[in-house]
């Protein structure tokens, strides 16, 4: 993408990106937020899949010795040869795609759904905050690296701010590895389930960087009806997967204006066959690579067919002006344009261009924000034992709180000041044990069946909205990944407790029924209530008792039902007396209602040997979205858990040595496991 000229270096200790989208702006080249214009040069590099931004300069372009091998998991490179990967292609290879004949298609499958959200006053910690859409292009891995379902690294990115997330770009692509990137089914997962549409790319660089206008053109190609096989199959495959469509990057040049016509016809059919459509402002309908840096004459041919355009990174204050009047003029919500960020980059030094796209004194233009990696808060450190901290710094401040506006040391206010928070929790049962899909154990009921690095976000539960609001007593809220009663993490609270503490942790949107309850378990010395706000008191609280909890996990229990017709709009925690060293874990909270059954057995198990590791597959009976545990049992009894999917198959890298079977357990969304299904691997 483009970018104001820079040089290849360091710069206050942090090295210039090499992705396309993450070359870096020279320090004094345009604002965001200057008022007047100025030209942009195009600066790149050959990856815009690589996961490490800190590489010093660019590179030249790798291109591939052959192009028509294809680019899955039997291809990509790996310690353990069996393991599937995300898939990607050039555009060849895409054509030639069968989900029928690629033995590592089923490994790569989400069946969440996408959930519905709420968002408004009621979701909505800080007064400035909006309504207001983000987008993220984020990096999980580099592109021929993405392993479908997890792996034995703790130091992954979660991704678990989601609340603050309208849309997420799986981002990569390179002319060495592969041009179309498909999502992995961990990301679809945990993104569908905080109800968070997941975007596949489609990278065409430039030339400087092994772009070749052969590929335009094989992605733009006709049959004899006038139809593109090529957006037919992009299709097929966010189908197949359970993604939503497509982010289009097309930085190749050498393009005319009919094969400009060609790639809007492209786009048109693309969301014909029911794809979601994200442009990028490079190609204009001369032909041209020619970034914008707003809505114009030139490519608003690209956004009259689009569901949404990333503007690029050179706007100011008046061009997101003249592009909000242009959108509305064609009757679209200028919201559908982003306006780009390079927080990859920039990391926390971009509050003025917040400022700019979303004034505190009023709503702006309009235009929303797409932030280029804001998978910096991992992959910009050398020291990754600061992810937790960093990655919560950028969403909700350094002060840990959404309801607080305080500048840190940069400036940096965290996203939270401007946007508002989306709740997902609308319906029982809802169960959360604070996993955010990664791990250095993992338990069960208290008890841990094993202690290792893991991430796999298939297992990440739907975080707490508001991180951190705390009323009363200064405590410290986090999660903690060396205590879990299931799963990998579990919330902490702790310090000196002096007065009666809320904790709000859920924004939701609930109708209490007779039979809804409320489970929390937690363990260490405290005494806790449940705190509640319904939508017709809402800044009233209602205090239910849950009771007292010592060294041991107990499970506390609170009907509801005489709140019965009531909406609940918000649910948290109460810690109740005088402690001055207070240390509690709070393990599970659940809202259940009766009627849910546990979801029914998988069938025809098979688990196969590949390598060091097995892969296993099933027939699945369950609805969609059922969360299957893939645990490997040995003869005593004893369990070890390989990991998680809502697929029908799972690539295990490593089974233990006195392993007698593996087991696929479905798990219910009200936490039970159903009957499990196995074989003898």
């Amino acid at each position: 993408m483009a970018r104001p000229t820079a040089s290849p270096g360091r710069i206050a200790g942090i090295a210039l990106t090499v992705g396309l989208l993450g070359a870096a702006m020279a320090p004094g080249a345009v604002s965001a937020a200057s008022t007047t214009s100025t030209g942009t040069a195009h600066t790149t590099s050959p990856s815009a899949g690589a996961a490490d931004p800190k590489a010093s300069a660019p590179r030249a372009a790798v291109v591939p010795s052959s192009v028509g091998t294809g680019r899955s998991a039997a291809t990509a490179p790996s310690a353990d040869a069996g393991r599937p990967y995300a898939p990607n292609w050039f555009p060849d290879e895409l054509l030639a795609w069968s989900p029928s004949t690629d033995p590592d298609a089923a490994y790569n499958r989400s069946t969440t759904p996408l959930a519905g959200r709420v968002v408004d006053r009621l979701t909505t910690a800080n007064p400035l905050a909006r309504p207001r859409r983000v987008m993220a292009l984020s990096v999980f891995a580099n592109t021929d690296g993405n392993p479908s379902q997890g792996s034995a690294d703790f130091d992954y990115y979660t991704s678990d701010f989601w609340q603050y997330l309208d849309t997420l770009v799986f981002w990569g692509g390179s002319a060495g590895e592969g041009l179309i990137l498909a999502p992995n089914p961990t990301v679809v997962d945990a993104a569908h389930r905080n109800g968070v549409p997941v975007l596949g790319t489609v990278f065409l660089p430039p030339t400087v960087y092994g772009g070749k206008l052969e590929w335009v053109r094989q992605l733009l190609t006709r049959d004899a009806a006038g139809h593109f096989p090529a957006a037919a199959k992009l299709a097929q495959a966010a189908d197949y997967y359970g993604f939503d469509g497509w982010f289009v990057n097309q930085e190749t040049e050498g393009s005319d204006a009919k094969l400009a016509k060609d790639m809007r016809d492209f786009l048109v059919e693309l969301r014909a066959h029911g794809q979601q459509v994200l442009w990028y402002d490079a190609m204009v309908e001369s032909g041209e690579v020619d970034w914008q840096n707003a809505l114009t004459d030139a490519n608003d041919d690209f956004f009259a067919v689009s569901d949404l355009m990333f503007l690029n990174y050179g706007w100011n204050a008046d061009r997101l002006a003249s592009s909000a009047a242009h959108a509305k003029a064609m009757g679209r919500d200028p919201a559908d344009l982003h306006a780009g960020v390079d927080v990859g980059w920039r990391q926390f030094a971009v509050q003025r261009y917040f400022d700019t796209l979303f004034p505190d004194d009023g709503d702006g233009s309009g235009i929303s924000v797409a932030l280029y990696r804001p998978d910096f808060t991992l992959t910009g450190t050398d020291d990754r034992s600061q992810y937790a901290e960093r990655d919560a710094r950028f969403w909700v401040g350094a002060d840990d709180d959404p309801s607080s506006s305080s500048a840190d040391a940069e400036g940096w206010r965290g996203v939270s000041t401007k946007v508002a928070e989306h709740a997902v929790v609308t319906h029982t049962p809802f169960v959360t044990t604070f996993g955010d899909g990664r791990g250095r154990l993992w338990a069960y009921d208290g008890q841990v069946w094993q202690r290792g690095d893991w991430n796999n976000l298939s297992a990440q539960d739907v975080l707490p909205t508001w991180r951190w609001i705390v009323r009363g007593s200064p405590l410290t809220v986090d999660l903690d990944h060396d205590q879990a009663w299931r799963g990998g993490s579990s919330l902490h609270i702790r310090g000196g407790l002096t007065e009666p503490t809320t904790i709000p942790l859920y924004a939701t949107r609930l109708r209490v029924e007779r039979d809804t309850r409320l489970r929390v378990t937690a363990t260490g010395e405290a005494s806790w209530d449940a705190v509640l706000r319904f939508a017709d008191q809402p800044d009233h609280d209602v205090v239910v008792p849950l009771g007292d909890t010592a060294d041991r996990w107990r499970t506390h229990t609170a009907p509801l039902g005489r709140f019965a017709g009531r909406t609940l709009v918000s649910v948290g925690l109460r810690l109740r007396g005088a402690q001055p060293d207070l240390d509690v874990h709070v393990g599970e909270l659940a809202l259940l209602g009766n009627g849910s059954r546990p979801p029914a057995a998988p069938v025809n198990v098979v688990a196969e040997r590949s390598g060091d590791g097995v892969r296993v597959h099933w027939g699945s009976q369950a609805g969609r979205g059922t969360r299957y545990d893939v645990e490997a049992v040995t003869a005593r009894g004893a369990r070890t858990w390989l990991g998680a999917t809502t697929g029908s198959a799972f690539y295990a890298a490593k089974l233990p040595a006195a392993t007698v079977r593996v087991e696929v357990v479905p798990v219910g969304a009200d936490g039970r496991r159903g009957a499990a299904g196995a074989d003898r691997p």
